[in-house]
């Protein structure tokens, strides 16, 4: 196999120029090797951008754009090869990080057993209320008094309703949190990330209520693509006498010896 890259694509026999939107499509197509993601961005059918993108990709002046595109951004056959020896060596875990965070499980309670616990703490409650008010004077105690009150009120209306409930069901039970206890996750880190020089690898960081979303791009399928569309791999060689099919009579059975 010839080592040495080609200063310029190879001339297709259709010299009719691209569109700009085929423009579109090959700039975007040469940076990421993603075919439907290159077809939407340069504005074909969202439905049909898949076998837009197949169809494209079936026309010579585009894969000679894209080949000289490749070639105008510097990558050239040993730079891919380098980077799928990078990628086929490389862990996930050389960029994930092990954390221990805050959990609290949900838990299904007797309800005896909460209430049980809920007096415990309207108990508790109240001696702060008492040691508290008893720190203060004047009109900021009879301001706290009166809060701390409404607030024992509506401790003993939901104390009321949950025994009222326990006497109709005995063997009642409730949805609560449970105690909180540490646990172990493992994360995604940038900064490993950033360490490894592995921020090609990711597409897109988007946050979430449950933390940051990210998306990484598939470095392996990507770079496959590119030793594929600069030549590096030997083509595929078909049969044309019988269209790519078997020869009559030329099937060999073998024997299974067992095997599924």
């Amino acid at each position: 196999m010839a080592t040495e890259q080609p200063s310029q694509p190879e001339l297709p026999a259709d010299t009719r120029p691209l569109t700009d939107q085929q423009k579109r499509f090959v700039d975007d197509y040469a940076q990421h090797w993603k075919g439907a993601q290159a077809a939407r961005t340069a504005k074909y059918s969202e439905s049909r951008a898949k076998q837009t993108a197949r169809d494209l990709l079936k026309d010579d002046r585009i894969l000679a754009a894209i080949k000289a595109r490749a070639i105008e951004l510097g990558m050239s056959q040993e730079e891919a090869t380098v980077r799928m020896s990078q990628w086929g060596r490389a862990s996930i875990e050389d960029v994930m990080e092990k954390v221990v965070v805050e959990y609290t499980p949900r838990i299904h309670k007797p309800l005896k057993d909460i209430v049980a616990e809920f007096k415990d703490q309207m108990e508790f409650e109240q001696e702060v209320a008492i040691a508290t008010e008893a720190l203060l004077s004047g009109k900021a105690q009879t301001k706290y008094r009166k809060r701390a009150q409404s607030v024992r009120q509506m401790k003993k209306i939901e104390l009321l309703r949950m025994e009222m409930e326990l006497a109709r069901n005995p063997k009642a039970k409730r949805w609560v949190n449970g105690e909180t206890v540490p646990k172990e996750e493992v994360r995604l880190s940038l900064v490993k990330v950033l360490e490894a020089k592995a921020g090609g690898m990711i597409k897109k960081i988007t946050p979430t209520r449950y933390g940051m979303s990210v998306e990484l791009h598939d470095a392996k399928d990507a770079t496959t693509t590119m030793l594929k569309v600069l030549g590096a791999f030997a083509p595929v060689k078909v049969d044309h006498t019988t269209n790519g099919n078997d020869m009559p009579g030329s099937n060999i059975m073998m024997p299974d010896n067992g095997r599924d």
